[in-house]
């Protein structure tokens, strides 16, 4: 009689184990999956879709104000990799940026959306600051005479 006593609180020490056992593999199997690599992300965007990815991307931003708490991380991504997609016909972004953790910032974007004719010269000088725009992209606004010299 003593040892069924003791076997209930066997059962809730093994339930207890499982629940956290489950728990863990559900948060690594959820981490690997949300880190998708460049190239990851380059073979799921098509040649006409990364134009598309970019520019709807850069507009619902800019109607957030660019704030950063306002970007889904994965979209922003995607969006970082589509800006350096080999069928765009101007790039803004390198792998090798978005490998060291870089990502599409809100100077990117305002000169993006510039370049495509969505935002006019006078609202894109108040985002641009080549501090916070990558190399491609300060090439591309310095072509374009948004640079702050240039005013």
């Amino acid at each position: 009689m003593k040892g069924d006593a003791g076997s209930p609180i066997w059962i809730v020490v093994t339930m207890l184990l499982a629940l956290v056992v489950g728990i863990t593999m559900y948060q690594l199997l959820a981490k690997t999956s949300a880190q998708k690599t460049f190239d990851d992300w380059m073979g799921e965007i098509g040649g006409g879709q990364a134009e598309l990815s970019l520019g709807s991307f850069c507009e619902a931003w800019e109607d957030a104000g660019f704030v950063t708490g306002a970007v889904n991380v994965q979209r922003q991504a995607e969006a970082t990799v589509s800006a350096a997609h080999p069928s765009m016909a101007v790039r803004y972004f390198t792998e090798t940026e978005f490998n060291l953790g870089e990502r599409f910032s809100p100077c990117d974007c305002a000169v993006y959306l510039y370049q495509i004719g969505s935002m006019d010269q006078l609202t894109v000088r108040n985002w641009y600051d080549p501090d916070n725009c990558h190399e491609m992209t300060n090439d591309i606004a310095e072509s374009r005479g948004l640079t702050r010299s240039s005013r």
